[in-house]
């Protein structure tokens, strides 16, 4: 009987915890805007980068039928800089490197709700690799509600980089994007979220207005435009859509999870990390 006791009594404090986790996730979303963070958008791939075709069409029926408006990053710009006021249920959604599936399976759906989305290129990929955009598909999705930033120019880190290449990177992949576009790149998405306070630099004096970590949480007025946070979605086989609603609203949560499991790991326990389970 005292055996049982105990097991109910840690059933109930993990239960405690948990819903005061949960409601904390809660207040800190008040006031947040997500900017939702995909790569590859197909029925095929079976990689942690890749959403299945019908799991991306059901996440973006939800964001349509709970009147989520999607915004572009100029907008969340002015938002953070000058209180431009934003449309309800405000929503930035992205895509990494310039997939080519991007066109065939996400463009199609996003056009059918009529969304807004911006796609971060790896320049040099560009028309050069079969499963990447070609330039020509990337200006039509431009003219069509789809901003084109830059993802660099050859998707190197950027932290370890001599300024020269830097700068080439930096330069190189908005330069491209604005050449094949005939507008302005003005936001970056730094390869695999990495930067420094060289990197923030140069990215300024590069003529970027703003940049993209892959740092989960929401973007919060007074935030750094050149910091912007962002909310990986990634594919998986099991409980999809309570994944997607816990990524979207408990971003937060879903954040320090992750910090604090890369924390355990980096003590030298991956064993015990794996017991922390992230959405």
């Amino acid at each position: 009987m005292k055996i049982k006791n105990k097991i109910t009594t840690i059933i109930y404090v993990v239960f405690c915890l948990f819903l005061m986790l949960c409601l904390w996730s809660i207040r800190e979303s008040k006031g947040g805007i997500p900017v939702l963070n995909y790569h590859q958008i197909n029925p095929s791939e079976k990689s942690p980068l890749t959403v299945p075709t019908d799991d991306f069409e059901a996440q973006m029926q939800y964001l349509n039928n709970h009147g989520y408006n999607t915004i572009s990053p100029d907008e969340l710009q002015g938002f953070l800089l000058d209180g431009r006021p934003l449309p309800d249920n405000p929503i930035l959604i992205t895509f990494d490197d310039g997939y080519a599936d991007n066109y065939q399976y996400a463009y199609p759906i996003l056009k059918e709700h009529n969304m807004k989305a911006s796609i971060f290129l790896v320049s040099d990929f560009m028309g050069r690799f079969d499963n990447y955009l070609t330039w020509d598909q990337v200006y039509e999705m431009s003219e069509n509600h789809i901003y084109m930033g830059s993802h660099t120019l050859s998707h190197f880190e950027l932290t370890p980089l001599e300024q020269r290449e830097l700068v080439n990177q930096l330069v190189g992949g908005k330069l491209a994007v604005e050449w094949k576009t005939f507008k302005f790149c003005e936001y970056i998405a730094y390869p695999g979220g990495f930067y420094n306070q060289q990197v923030l630099s140069e990215v300024k004096k590069a003529g970027y207005k703003g940049g993209f970590t892959v740092f989960n949480d929401y973007v919060r007025q007074g935030d750094d435009p050149y910091t912007m946070n962002r909310i990986a979605i990634f594919g998986s086989q099991h409980l999809v859509m309570p994944r997607f609603w816990i990524r979207l609203h408990m971003a937060p949560l879903v954040g320090r999870l992750e910090r604090f499991r890369a924390k355990v790991i980096d003590a030298g326990y991956p064993a015990l990390a794996e017991l922390i389970f992230i959405p």
